[in-house]
């Protein structure tokens, strides 16, 4: 599944980063990638992995998704690179 183009700003550094992605839902994880930047720096990747622990994941995969790449994007606490 796809992750159209949208934006994050960057809670402690008030950035806003652009991002889209893609997931593969399986049995049991949630395999997604996504493409980040900041202003008109090279997009970076980012990846991972979510355990399906209830019968709901699948149901709200994109969601779940969105919250990973959001968490890669502030875990950079202000530098340029996610």
């Amino acid at each position: 599944m796809h992750i159209e183009r949208t934006t994050h700003e960057q809670g402690i550094s008030a950035k806003v980063y652009t991002y889209e992605g893609d997931f593969d839902v399986s049995d049991d994880t949630i395999t997604w990638r996504a493409q980040v930047c900041h202003a008109g720096e090279r997009p970076r990747d980012i990846s991972g992995t979510i355990p399906i622990t209830s019968p709901a994941m699948p149901t709200l995969a994109e969601k779940v998704v969105r919250d990973a790449i959001i968490r890669g994007i502030d875990r950079a606490r202000g530098s340029t690179q996610p």
